[in-house]
């Protein structure tokens, strides 16, 4: 009864195992034979050019764990000499048959596990860090999280294959978006003849890099151009990393044409940026630009060009306000040179974001001119934020702050 017991339990452990497993190869013609769903993993490293790399990578090619990460797919450990010669070229020819190499202009390099689907489409890759000094195990997942990206892209597409209209395109642009592999091949025409007129804002938003109106942009008043901004980085067809693009973006184009005068403004787009994903590049970098790209006014150095706001945005005044007490207080404003003058239309006083006081009087500095705000009681957290309304090409003007109390 042990016996049979025994031979069940074994004929029950062999039924859980794959039908296939991972098959290595010398040759893409060699690997037609046993060719499945789970198409190839090439294992390319730089022969005679990379010495550590031909070790780590055969490494990985016999490592269990990446084995089992590959799936069914057919094996090929590829050296890749740096410059080949004709004899060179045809081996490669021969082992690589129908693969292409991923292109020259993408984000690539050696040593990599490069994923292709049956077809002989590449989907995926890994390479970068994670190669250089290779753990299988770290491998293994992150060869997993690119076969599981792709059974959800495939899924997609299989969706989209049968919805029409702005139903496909929506579908369609969701299996481009997918993170961590290539696009399908050929979406954007798959979305535009599903949407021609791009309806769904599919097509446009498959498009979008980093700003929605490209060159023009540059010309736009700042105002109207960070509204386009904020309406690509609220719009729902966008990735994390495209909005995260666009907040970059609108930084630049802040920084480029007003300097770091313009604090609040930067401050808010790279607070964006770091709650999208803070863990990304972009996300880890949004304290850098909030500490070194957001000088703005500042008490003891007046105003300069690349200091002032937005035109009637209103900025805070930094540094150590001697304002405390209730009464009245003057702000001065004294116009040192420039050839413009500077205009300014509000000057506020905060007890923290409380506004206790303010004049919102419109004045052209051609002399210095002084603002009034008077405070009932005690302010324990005193602000002031000052409204210029100088446009962009008139803020060649710079002057001094002075706050005392009447």
């Amino acid at each position: 009864m042990k016996f049979v017991f025994s031979v069940l339990m074994s004929l029950a452990a062999l039924s859980l195992l794959p039908a296939q497993a991972a098959t290595k190869v010398t040759s893409y013609e060699q690997a037609q034979a046993g060719l499945n769903d789970d198409g190839y993993a090439l294992f390319i490293y730089g022969k005679g050019w990379d010495k550590r790399a031909e070790a780590n990578t055969t490494q990985l090619y016999n490592a269990p764990a990446v084995i089992k990460a590959t799936g069914n797919a057919a094996l090929m450990l590829v050296p890749l000499p740096e410059s080949m010669d004709d004899a060179q070229k045809a081996t490669l020819g021969k082992t690589m048959g129908k693969l292409q190499l991923p292109h020259p202009h993408s984000k690539h390099s050696f040593p990599a596990v490069v994923l292709y689907d049956k077809a002989g489409r590449q989907y995926g890759i890994v390479c970068g860090p994670p190669m250089v000094y290779p753990e299988p195990e770290r491998i293994a997942r992150l060869i997993s999280a690119r076969r599981a990206a792709k059974a959800q892209q495939d899924k997609l597409v299989a969706q989209a294959s049968s919805a029409q209209g702005e139903e496909r395109a929506r579908l369609l642009l969701q299996a481009a978006q997918v993170e961590g592999i290539e696009r399908p091949d050929k979406v954007e025409q798959l979305i535009k003849a599903a949407d021609p007129e791009d309806k769904s804002g599919c097509l446009a938003a498959l498009k979008f890099y980093n700003n929605p109106v490209g060159d023009k942009i540059n010309e736009m008043p700042i105002l109207e151009a960070l509204a386009a901004m904020d309406a690509a980085i609220s719009n729902p067809l966008h990735t994390v990393q495209q909005k995260q693009n666009a907040c970059a973006f609108a930084i630049g184009l802040i920084r480029r044409r007003f300097g770091t005068g313009p604090a609040e403004a930067i401050a808010h787009y790279a607070r964006i940026m770091k709650d999208l994903n803070p863990d990304s590049v972009l996300g880890r970098s949004a304290d850098v630009v909030m500490r070194d790209w957001t000088t703005g006014l500042q008490l003891v150095r007046g105003w300069a060009p690349d200091s002032l706001p937005l035109p009637g945005v209103a900025a805070e005044l930094y540094g150590k306000l001697p304002i405390g007490p209730a009464g009245k207080y003057e702000v001065r404003l004294e116009p040192t040179r420039g050839k413009n003058p500077a205009r300014v239309s509000r000057v506020a006083l905060y007890d923290g974001d409380t506004l206790v006081s303010e004049d919102t009087r419109s004045i052209t500095l051609t002399t210095p001119a002084s603002y009034f705000v008077t405070a009932e009681k005690e302010v324990r957290q005193p602000r002031i934020l000052i409204t210029f309304d100088n446009g962009e090409k008139e803020r060649d003007t710079r002057g001094n702050f002075i706050i005392r109390k009447q």
